[in-house]
């Protein structure tokens, strides 16, 4: 426990004396756990960040150009790196990273994003489908696969319940570790930091980029370094159709040598509001929606988008890439944002209008820092089911049907006897990503580990 004295002075060494304005009315075990907070500030860093306020200028002033990729399966390559991965797994070098902090609010589920289930036959979850899916690498390679999940403080222990609840989806508990996200505290318009309660800062998450910063603060990268992991594959959690470790994406890291890689997906079209990669100043780039003007958005060549790749939040890097971002943490951004917060005379205050500057970090400039990143065509219908928004376009039943015309196209390819006029899920135990399936073996898995259902 950090000595009172030498907390108080830190604070007033650094103009945040309001944070010292109630103690007095706080219980004991109030003050101890409020100090605590206190201590854990890096109050060098909140004001270089307050003082980063006022530099208006944009993230992608510079050079953009188009950063051009093709379809993985078509490479000549592919069986190499399909190989290739497929050794580095049963050398238990891959490891795989879940970016998981966030809640169901926008799908009208009060709790876990990954606890979701987007109401196929199986009521399997999002963390289910994905627990799955590394449990049929495992078993087919031989050698386990360690498995980080970040959370975030509001989900973190109705994520771990939920897994013992389920005995880990059949995974060995020991080889699934998980850590939450870290938090920054707001500050307002002056610099000061913005309370939630008398004993409580107001702290906001610190963005996707955290993950890097969460994951060595946490011990993960020492823990992945304990087991020979060699290359990390990330992924966020609501992608219904993700390839969790894709042996052929992590072969293709490590042959190609590169630092990092991303899964890239052609875009639906300009309109759709997604991040696309390109280059910026020569390094590579995810270029938010926003940040593209309508001409650049809209340029074809031929019948193609000139902008075309699109992110979906589905990397790999090299161990060696992640101890040079522990090494070299990312840019922070800021944006000035309401804040809920609470005050000694106002009580709690719910604003109007914006009143804080949050900070967060962005995942994607991981890229420019390491200068490397593999681009790694795939088919947006085979890998890419967002599950963000409660109807429409991106929505569980948006996602719902891929993963039913997908899994119907297996079991044709595989000469199953089938019904064309409905849509099918098989549990990944029977199969990753459509391999393992013959007419046999379909007849016999129907109504069990493949069912059917409508669109």
């Amino acid at each position: 426990m950090p000595h009172s004295l030498s907390v108080h002075q830190n604070i007033l060494n650094h103009n945040q004396n309001h944070l010292l304005d109630n103690l007095c009315r706080l219980s004991l075990d109030q003050k101890n756990d409020y100090e605590q907070e206190l201590f854990e500030l890096d109050l060098v860093l909140l004001e270089e960040l307050f003082s980063q306020t006022q530099n208006t200028a944009a993230s992608t002033e510079g050079e953009i150009t188009p950063l051009d990729f093709e379809l993985a399966l078509e490479n000549p390559k592919y069986s190499q790196w399909l190989q290739k991965g497929e050794e580095l797994i049963a050398q238990g070098a891959v490891g795989a990273f879940l970016v998981a902090g966030g809640q169901g609010s926008r799908l009208g589920f009060d709790g876990p994003k990954g606890i979701y289930s987007i109401d196929l036959p199986s009521q399997k979850s999002l963390f289910q489908l994905q627990a799955e899916r590394l449990l049929n690498l495992e078993k087919r390679y031989g050698r386990p696969i360690p498995w980080c999940i970040m959370t975030s403080p509001l989900n973190h222990q109705a994520t771990v319940d939920f897994f013992e609840n389920h005995n880990f989806f059949g995974l060995n508990p020991g080889l699934v570790k998980f850590f939450p996200q870290s938090m920054i505290p707001a500050l307002d318009v002056n610099g000061k930091i913005l309370r939630s309660g008398p004993a409580n800062l107001a702290l906001v998450p610190d963005g996707n980029g955290g993950c890097f910063r969460a994951l060595a603060q946490s011990g993960a990268l020492d823990w992945f370094s304990s087991f020979g992991v060699e290359y990390v594959f990330l992924n966020s959690v609501d992608n219904a159709l993700v390839k969790v470790c894709d042996p052929a994406f992590m072969g293709a890291l490590a042959l190609e040598d590169s630092l990092s890689a991303s899964k890239v997906v052609s875009k639906a079209n300009a309109q759709e509001k997604v991040g696309i990669f390109a280059y910026h100043n020569g390094n590579p780039m995810v270029i938010e929606y926003s940040d593209l003007d309508t001409q650049m958005r809209e340029a074809t060549q031929g019948d193609k988008l000139v902008y075309d790749g699109a992110n979906i939040a589905v990397h790999a890097f090299s161990m060696k890439a992640l101890r040079q971002l522990e090494a070299h943490p990312l840019p922070w951004h800021n944006a000035f944002k309401k804040v809920d917060f609470w005050d000694p005379q106002q009580g709690f205050v719910k604003p109007e209008a914006p009143n804080a500057w949050k900070f967060e970090q962005f995942l994607f400039d991981a890229f420019p820092l390491l200068g490397q990143m593999l681009a790694y065509g795939v088919l947006r219908n085979s890998e890419f089911a967002p599950v963000k928004n409660a109807t429409g376009d991106d929505s569980p039943a948006s996602a719902r049907k891929l993963l039913g015309q997908l899994h119907r196209q297996w079991l044709q390819e595989a000469g199953g006897q089938i019904n064309d006029a409905l849509l099918y899920e098989i549990a990944p135990e029977l199969s990753y990503g459509g391999e393992n399936l013959n007419a046999e073996k379909i007849a016999a898995a129907m109504g069990q580990s493949i069912l059917s259902f409508s669109g």
